[in-house]
């Protein structure tokens, strides 16, 4: 055996290596079928969304020796209306007399768009009594031609007993009848006229310009204002006041409305309360 010779060439090395190779590569193959492997997404949901709206509202300030206005709902004393019924009673209204309102519409769960609506079928006008001689003693009553209502953005109180009605700023021009941009409170005349000519309207004009509701909008850009949830507040201050000038004719009148609120979602929408939206 020693004469013998295993000869062991680089190209059959190469080739044996080879042999290897693919020997190794054919078991490979020969065992992928017994490899697996499973993802799964289990227990899927799907929850629609919420949006739920609350307004509160409360006295902020008003002229001495008014009586306090009453806020009432159907569930006992509260100034929150969250499906609920609140009722706000102001009784022997004189000449000269004014009180200030901050409503505040909450929107939660979503943001959302708010819209204001005086609602035409609650609004009525009432004829009283009337101990003094007046020129129109016809119905309906004369307080809603008189008694002014002005809807403000912002409000610094001063503090203390007196007339705050100076803190209020940025005056809606959907209650000032020339649409005059007023930034701050100025008291009016009789008719409603100030000194910078805005023009405050009554609670009848009012009304006629709420009763197809208005929808709360940025002061800046005009756009329906978002509220809540990552949104903005919706608050806003309404002034109500009667001209010290105002005559016999309002004595004994009454003025009943119901404001309501509506909220819909911001999200896909545009163009909020209307049809189609």
């Amino acid at each position: 055996m020693t004469g013998d010779r295993f000869e062991l060439t680089r190209r059959k090395l190469l080739a044996g290596v080879g042999s290897v190779g693919l020997a190794s590569a054919g078991a490979g193959l020969g065992t992928s079928a017994l490899f697996s492997d499973t993802e799964s997404f289990d227990d899927n949901s799907f929850t629609a969304g919420q949006l739920n709206m609350a307004v509160s509202v409360d006295i902020r300030n008003k002229s001495v020796e008014l009586p306090d206005p009453a806020i009432e709902s159907q569930l006992g004393p509260d100034d929150t209306a969250d499906g609920n019924v609140v009722s706000i009673t102001v009784s022997d209204l004189k000449p000269g007399d004014w009180f200030l309102l901050e409503w505040d519409p909450e929107v939660y769960f979503n943001s959302g768009h708010v819209q204001v609506t005086s609602v035409d079928e609650d609004y009525q006008n009432s004829e009283g009594d009337n101990p003094e001689s007046e020129t129109d003693t016809d119905a309906p009553g004369d307080l809603g031609d008189h008694l002014l209502t002005t809807v403000w953005g912002d409000f610094t109180p001063s503090g203390g007993i007196g007339d705050n009605r100076p803190g209020l700023h940025n005056l809606d021009p959907t209650t000032d009848n020339n649409d005059s941009g007023l930034s701050s409170y100025e008291t009016p005349d009789v008719d409603g006229v100030t000194t910078s000519g805005a023009h405050y309207t009554t609670l009848n004009e009012a009304h006629e310009v709420y009763k197809t509701g208005v929808t709360v909008r940025d002061p800046t850009t005009g756009d329906p204002l978002v509220v809540g949830y990552d949104g903005d507040s919706a608050t806003f201050y309404q002034l109500f006041e009667l001209p010290i000038d105002v005559g016999n004719d309002v004595q004994g009148d009454s003025v009943t409305f119901t404001l309501r609120f509506d909220a819909e979602q911001a999200r896909h929408n545009d163009n909020p309360f209307t049809s189609g939206a």
